[in-house]
């Protein structure tokens, strides 16, 4: 793992925290655990490698492909059923982030874990200021292939409600 650089103001305020994949979650723990096993001795595991994900933790797991058609863009391949739910993806073929909000989220955490090619944990808050807190937490890691630079991404995703204190 590289020493993280600091937050630059934007990420701040975008993220509650962000940090080298540290998932406080037990799947997302679970999941990165697992990227690390398929790993092995490499940079990066291949998308291959991340078959066989165990049916426990699958549902909150997502793969994410980087477009360049014009612009820069994440589009969610395939998604678990929770992280489905999570991320509100709209769509079939090429399914859409519902949340303008965490799309762009997203997005950054994605350029990050890209152009590091390392992997990150980050956890954001969706909800207004009443109410309970609602906590999503990601982890991203770059994925190989045979193309120049990252344009995989395997991540997870969990989200869960919290009192304000």
């Amino acid at each position: 793992m590289s020493t993280l650089d600091s937050l630059t103001e934007p990420l701040v305020r975008l993220f509650l925290r962000i940090d080298a994949a540290s998932p406080t979650d037990p799947a997302l723990r679970a999941l990165s655990d697992f990227w690390v096993l398929k790993r092995g001795g490499k940079i990066t595991p291949s998308v291959a490698d991340m078959s066989g994900t165990p049916p426990d933790i699958s549902p909150f797991a997502f793969l994410a492909r980087l477009t360049t058609n014009g612009t820069r863009h994440w589009t969610v391949s395939t998604a678990g059923h929770a992280a489905a739910a999570t991320l509100q993806l709209t769509g079939g073929q090429a399914p859409e982030v519902a949340d303008k909000k965490i799309a762009v989220r997203l997005r950054r955490l994605f350029d990050i874990v890209a152009e590091k090619v390392e992997p990150y944990s980050a956890m954001f808050e969706t909800d207004g200021q009443t109410g309970p807190r609602q906590l999503i937490e990601v982890f991203a890691a770059p994925l190989g292939n045979s193309e120049k630079g990252i344009h995989m991404i395997f991540a997870a995703v969990n989200s869960r409600i919290e009192a304000r204190q």
